[in-house]
């Protein structure tokens, strides 16, 4: 996959972590539930979470696909 920011190629891979993601319009508190506009991507509270990305290492840009994800928006 191209970058769609500078046209290099990007390296598949994954975001993995623990607890929530969440994309979010500003900087807050992250809550049980996101707020308007907002999309919580994930939400393990015991376990660890693993989303398909693509990084570019020339712009420093990661792309997420979290199509096949169940996500709760606000």
């Amino acid at each position: 996959m191209n970058c769609p920011f500078c046209n290099g190629e990007m390296e598949e891979g994954f975001l993995q972590g623990m607890r929530r993601v969440a994309w979010v319009k500003k900087k807050h508190k992250i809550t049980l539930l996101p707020k308007e506009g907002e999309i919580l991507l994930e939400n393990n509270v015991f376990s660890d979470f693993l989303i398909p990305a693509s990084i570019c290492k020339y712009c420093k840009k990661v792309v997420v696909d979290y199509s096949e994800k169940e996500i709760q928006e606000g």
